[in-house]
């Protein structure tokens, strides 16, 4: 922690208050038990879903376990498109950080997978419903590993 300001109020009528601008911050270690080959599939530029190998469900984001039948689901790797369901400009940061506002949002069903996602896609034109959209994955170091998830509309499908 660490003070980067201070401002000083007063009213005319009061006594002057002083504020301090404290900036904070926490480090921390977070494993991500089973959902691990999820990020590391980020890491290698490649969505991966789970499957039910009993009745044949499919999840994104993953699950561990077959709300129908509990057993225990497969990894697989996504093709990595899908189409916009209902898309958005987003006018304020999100609250983690790490993307510029304003941004685009959409809810994206994803080829592969009985799911999908809502998250950004690339560029400042909102997609229309059903558009094409391919996964992107951003170099870097992000806020959060999703973020180096994005998604592009393909030009070339629409």
């Amino acid at each position: 922690m660490r003070v980067v300001g201070v401002e000083r109020s007063g009213e005319s009528s009061g006594p002057s208050t002083t504020l301090l601008h404290i900036e904070m911050w926490q480090r921390y270690r977070h494993a991500v038990g089973y959902s691990d080959p999820f990020y590391q599939g980020v890491e290698q530029g490649v969505l991966r879903a789970t499957r039910c190998g009993g009745c044949g469900g499919s999840w994104f984001p993953p699950r561990r376990y077959c709300d129908a039948d509990l057993e225990q689901t497969q990894w697989y790797d996504l093709p990595g498109s899908g189409r916009v369901v209902s898309a958005t400009r987003v006018h304020s940061p999100p609250p983690f950080g790490g993307v510029e506002a304003p941004y685009v949002l959409a809810s994206i069903r994803l080829d592969g997978v009985e799911g999908g996602i809502t998250h950004r896609v690339l560029g400042d034109e909102v997609p229309e419903k059903g558009a094409v959209v391919i996964v992107r994955f951003v170099e870097g170091v992000p806020a959060h590993p999703l973020l180096r998830v994005a998604f592009a509309v393909d030009r070339a499908a629409t």
